[in-house]
């Protein structure tokens, strides 16, 4: 897909089809890009989940974080901050699974999930 790494990388980590970014920006239109926040602040909340339950030391982000400081903070860089801890909290989680070995069933040179199973199936 073209300019989806990042959707491709959220999806892979979170194991699961994330909603695509494009059509929570084309809702937020409508909503005063509210709905744009709420989904973001979903996605950070399941990056902290995530990243907890890898033994990963914080400080994460977090559906409070990305809500409050692209809300309150606004006139402080808020949004800014935001994004930097959600990206931080990401290539903690990329670095981490960097570092973990792949299973002997990848010599083949498949895409493999970490659990073995084949990658290409839990993307559809």
């Amino acid at each position: 897909m073209p300019l989806g790494g990042l959707q491709d990388e959220l999806d892979y980590i979170l194991g699961r089809r994330t909603q695509r970014y494009w059509v929570a920006y084309l809702l937020g239109i409508p909503t005063a890009f509210i709905y744009p926040l709420i989904w973001m602040s979903r996605i950070a909340e399941e990056l902290k989940a995530k990243a907890i339950g890898m033994g990963i030391a914080g400080p994460y982000t977090s559906w409070w974080h990305m809500f409050g400081w692209n809300v309150f903070g606004i006139l402080l860089m808020g949004p800014a901050v935001a994004t930097q801890r959600f990206f931080d909290t990401l290539n903690k989680i990329e670095s981490k699974l960097n570092e973990t070995p792949y299973p002997p069933s990848c010599a083949d040179g498949a895409a493999r999930d970490i659990d073995g199973t084949d990658r290409a199936e839990t993307m559809r």
